[in-house]
């Protein structure tokens, strides 16, 4: 049977038992690049936290990105599992900062616009956490601006990670904060809603970022943050093509049209939208049809 490409969105959260992120290049390409060295080892993205995720009956891992001490931005399929667009009943988050504890939300609101993964769309996937015990007083990232197409942006997340050469090798975590930098290719809209895409360059190509920086997010990366700078621009939340593999496809929730209802609900003080554009580098996986459990 010839090889078929299988469009994969990937809500980026993993059943728990079978867990096993950001990717890393070629394996013997060069420079020389592996999973353990995208890890955030100086805690510069302390603010991008691990959801452990348990929803009817079975555990999920996804990431989520804090942006007050009150107030968590992840993706609304994370509390979401019937892809009706509601919170699911019964459900328990608890959102792990490594070296800061482990912290349960209060609260749950999910975009008014979002309907359920893929049901129709994947657009306005996005939902907020409330903690009424507040969390540590981090370095909180930028609010408010908008993502340009051609920058060249941060991803930073919890799930699997491999390499691009052969796909994931590694488990997704809650402990395991790996970074990585793709350009944004070009945007979909729909309505008001607005996602990005990137693709996953073969460092051998030529093309690309280069073997030790470029990526694309992989199961359990699922609501971390797209950030050009230190500013939060956007929330991962899908792939296409062959599962972690060079020539696949990364996208999410652009946040450009997001802020008005981000602020509305959080009563964050949120500047008016101006564009980043940085220039160099300064899931239970989902098929199209329908949600792999």
């Amino acid at each position: 049977m010839p090889a078929m490409r299988v469009i994969y969105i990937v809500s980026l959260l993993l059943l728990a038992p079978h867990v096993y992120a950001i990717l890393a290049g070629g394996e013997f390409s060069l420079p020389d690049d592996s999973p353990s060295s995208r890890l955030d080892t100086v805690d510069r993205y302390s603010y991008v936290g691990a959801l452990d995720i348990l929803a009817g009956g079975y555990n999920y891992r996804g990431s989520a990105v804090a942006l007050s001490e009150n107030w968590v931005l992840t993706a609304g399929h994370n509390v979401d599992f019937n892809d009706d667009g509601l919170v699911d009943d019964g459900l328990g988050v608890d959102l792990h900062l490594p070296g800061y504890g482990v912290y349960t939300p209060s609260s749950y609101s999910i975009h008014p616009d979002f309907t359920g993964f893929s049901n129709p769309s994947i657009h306005h996937d996005l939902s907020l956490l409330y903690f009424d015990d507040p969390l540590p007083d981090l370095l909180f990232p930028t609010l408010g601006d908008s993502l340009a197409q051609d920058a060249t942006a941060t991803l930073v997340g919890y799930g699997r990670s491999g390499y691009g050469s052969y796909g994931y090798t590694t488990s997704a975590s809650l402990t395991d904060r790996r970074i990585g930098y793709n350009v944004i290719d070009d945007f979909q809209t729909s309505g008001d809603g607005i996602l990005f895409r990137y693709d996953f360059d073969d460092p051998n190509t030529g093309d690309g970022l280069g073997n030790n920086i470029e990526t694309i997010i992989g199961p359990g990366d699922s609501g971390g943050p797209l950030l050009v700078g230190d500013s939060l621009v956007g929330l991962n939340t899908f792939t296409e093509g062959y599962g972690g593999l060079f020539g696949d496809i990364g996208g999410g929730i652009s946040l450009n049209n997001e802020w008005e209802w981000i602020a509305s609900t959080t009563g964050l003080t949120v500047p008016e939208p101006s564009s980043v554009l940085l220039l160099g580098v300064g899931v239970i996986t989902v098929y199209l049809c329908g949600r792999k459990k």
